[in-house]
């Protein structure tokens, strides 16, 4: 912690300091002054006639001299002791404030034998075990990870020379195959295939989860990226008569990786046709933006519930709609996307409403990371955001916040849209200001992925059509 930075811990510690000076001043000056004032009345009151006037000046003085002393002794023990005690107090909160933040190799250097030092002591015990369950959490992962990357190679290698196998017995090349046979071989090669598909997707997470993944970085102009991968799904599109509309700004050639900004396009398209009506369109965009590119992939189906919302880049989850099962997946893709775009610090996010369709976003930023850094994919998003949630209504409604946090929860009301609601409800009803619940609302935007703030226009016109909606 800065010692010159201005903060409310160092007010409180201040006034600490303050608190036990005046204490001091309070039963070391002000009790002897007046005791010694009190007698030096009674010397003089009684005395008054036979002793001389210098004799009472000096000793006017001496008792003032007396009780000068005194305040100052006193002034100065109270302060050197006000500063051994909140000294070790103010050591101790930074220290709390620095494992809040994850960091568990602080430690006190309190030598004190009283009770805060034996806090102390317990503190440096407790931050010694954090850390040493920290180290074996990193090797845990460490091995999961390399676990995950050694299985899928090996899984793979026999894969490959099977598939050749099989599509070689499709073609006859072991002889005449009847019908029957053929339709049998088809469907076991079919499964092959989305076995192989699964594997590789293993391999990516594994390589994301490690910090190896590759990035080819050449001088491109991602808006020919980005229509070339439009282009090529084109054909996808036909099937249900899609059309796919691109609309970029002018950008710039900037170093990227175009074949990993082309996989994540391909993965949002490829799900927005899926969950898309026939007849339908999808809308692809690239907006430059001061420090990134923001892409957009937005389609008009069936939209995403606010619970799937939160978990739509979860590995392995699929939004639980039978209807559209028959396109199968993995639940990976939308997972790999997260990861891919989290290592060149980007963000991914969705905003969806349910029968209006649904719009991803993504960036990548104009200046490549090259330090790859690991992501981790294999564990559940929902569990992260719910916990940023509770701590933001602690935050904003204090010891309420628990409750009303719970009872959303019950009643399965955790999604973005259901929050906004609650917090209009709660600036309609005076329990917060305009402006603290467009905090919590931005708040609220940000833990959901969102970069994007509202202001008082914004805000009043969501609010507007979320009325007219209900009319």
């Amino acid at each position: 912690m800065d010692g010159k930075k201005f903060s409310l811990q160092n007010i409180l510690f201040s006034k600490l300091n303050v608190k036990i000076t005046l204490l001091f001043f309070t039963v070391g000056i002000l009790a002897p002054s007046a005791a010694i004032f009190y007698f030096y009345l009674i010397t003089v009151s009684s005395l008054s006639e036979s002793i001389p006037i210098e004799q009472a000046a000096m000793l006017r003085t001496v008792a003032i001299t007396i009780i000068i002393l005194i305040a100052v002794n006193t002034t100065l023990v109270g302060f050197l002791i006000s500063k051994a005690i909140s000294k070790p107090i103010k050591q101790l909160y930074s220290a709390t404030r620095e494992v809040e933040k994850g960091n568990y190799d602080v430690k006190l250097d309190i030598k004190n034998r009283d009770e805060i030092g034996k806090l102390a002591n317990a503190f440096n015990k407790t931050t010694a075990a954090l850390a040493r369950i920290k180290d074996e959490r990193r090797e845990l992962d460490s091995a999961k990870t390399e676990f995950l990357s050694i299985t899928s190679h090996e899984l793979r290698t026999p894969i490959t020379p099977m598939k050749a196998q099989l599509q070689m017995l499709e073609k006859d090349y072991f002889g005449k195959l009847t019908d029957k046979q053929k339709e049998s071989l088809s469907i076991i090669i079919r499964n092959t295939d989305r076995l192989d598909n699964i594997i590789v997707d293993f391999l990516e997470i594994s390589r994301i989860e490690a910090a190896r993944l590759k990035f080819n970085f050449v001088e491109v102009n991602l808006a020919e990226t980005v229509r070339e991968t439009v282009k090529f799904m084109e054909g996808f599109g036909k099937e249900k008569n899609i059309e796919l509309v691109v609309k970029t700004d002018e950008l710039p050639t900037i170093e990227a990786d175009p074949d990993r900004v082309s996989q994540i396009l391909r993965n949002l398209i490829t799900n927005a046709i899926k969950f898309s009506q026939e007849n339908s369109k999808i809308e692809v965009e690239a907006k430059l933006r001061e420090n990134d590119i923001l892409f957009s992939v937005r389609d008009y189906g069936t939209g995403i519930t606010p619970g799937d919302q939160i978990r739509i880049f979860e590995p392995f989850y699929q939004v639980e709609q039978h209807s559209k099962r028959k396109y199968g997946g993995t639940g990976l893709g939308l997972a790999i996307c997260r990861g891919i775009v989290e290592s060149q610090n980007g963000k991914i996010w969705v905003d969806s409403k349910i029968g209006r369709g649904s719009k991803f976003f993504f960036t990548i930023p104009l200046e490549p990371v090259r330090d790859i850094k690991p992501i981790k994919v294999l564990f559940s998003q929902k569990a992260v955001v719910e916990k940023k949630i509770q701590e933001e209504f602690q935050t904003m409604l204090g010891p309420l916040g628990n409750i009303e946090f719970n009872e959303l929860k019950n009643k399965n009301a955790l999604g973005k849209e259901d929050l906004f609601k609650y917090i209009d409800s709660l600036t309609d009803q005076y329990i917060i200001t305009n402006n603290h619940g467009l905090d919590f609302k931005n708040h609220i935007s940000k833990i959901f992925g969102e970069e994007k703030e509202l202001n008082h226009n914004i805000d009043t016109l969501y609010r507007s059509e979320e009325g007219l909606r209900r009319d």
